[in-house]
């Protein structure tokens, strides 16, 4: 007979705080730009200082983020995942990072599609278009800004919360599968706009499985910030040639089965690895 988990109320406290932590540092980012740029209307404040508003942001979680696991060393901390990475595990991110990428492109297809025939789809298909259009007017320093932020801290900070933090505290109080999935259903729902946060979940699945298979918070930061690098940034590379986006989205496409394959490679190492500690 297996061992039940315990169940204790800081299972339930650590997600909230932790999203909530992050809602609180946006608004204080925002908060910030505002008062650095003398702008409080938000569209026009974040159209011209976006990379500005993600630089304060990765800034302002890196500290809390770092008050937040310095004192709780002994509890949080050690229950990181921290295994030495191979180098196929490092290449294995590659084709799961592309696949992750093609299947939020057969999403967006389908809701495209779903667009022509529901007002209600096309409303927030609208909404999401003109929050993710934001970085396109990005230029010069903020430009810049936008591609440190989004390639490269926020990918690490939101990986040190969710997997590291919340899938962490998760996995220690219930099974593997329930905790990728809750941990994947709270990085989701904290997108909130309603066509983001479907892909978010399925991405933040792949995230979880890739985190615990591998053991270890670094490769599920690495896929995260190819994710962000080939899905965030291009586009507003090469915004002005979308006859090559979509050759890079079929791409996308095609390695979601070799993409599986990598997952199915980590699975494999990681029953390997059970099995051996037993």
């Amino acid at each position: 007979m297996s061992k039940p988990f315990p169940i204790r109320i800081k299972t339930f406290l650590v997600p909230l705080a932790g999203v909530a932590l992050y809602y609180f540092v946006q608004f204080a980012a925002l908060y910030l730009c505002a008062f650095i740029f003398k702008d409080n209307h938000s569209v026009t404040l974040l159209s011209a200082h976006y990379g500005s508003y993600l630089i304060l942001i990765a800034l302002l979680m890196a500290v809390c983020l770092f008050i937040w696991l310095y004192t709780a060393r002994k509890t949080t901390w050690i229950t990181v995942k921290k295994d030495r990475l191979s180098l196929d595990q490092l290449l294995a991110a590659v084709p799961i990072a592309l696949a992750m990428l093609g299947l939020v492109n057969l999403y967006m297809i389908g809701i495209q599609f779903l667009s022509e025939h529901s007002l209600i789809v096309k409303d927030y298909l609208t909404d999401y278009i003109a929050n993710t259009s934001l970085p396109n007017t990005t230029t010069g320093l903020e430009a810049a800004g936008y591609y440190i932020g989004v390639g490269l801290l926020i990918p690490v900070i939101e990986e040190i919360i969710f997997r590291g933090i919340i899938m962490g505290e998760f996995l220690s109080t219930m099974k593997p599968d329930i905790a990728v999935f809750l941990a994947a259903f709270v990085f989701g729902t904290m997108h909130m706009q309603p066509v983001q946060i479907v892909y978010a979940f399925v991405c933040g699945l792949i995230l979880g499985y890739v985190y615990l298979y591998s053991g270890s918070l670094l490769m599920s930061i690495g896929l995260h910030i190819l994710f962000n690098l080939l899905g965030g940034i291009l586009p507003v590379i090469f915004a002005d040639n979308p006859s090559l986006m979509n050759a890079i989205g079929f791409v996308e496409i095609f390695f979601i089965l070799i993409g599986a394959l990598g997952i199915r490679y980590l699975r494999a190492g990681y029953r390997s690895k059970k099995i051996q500690e037993v």
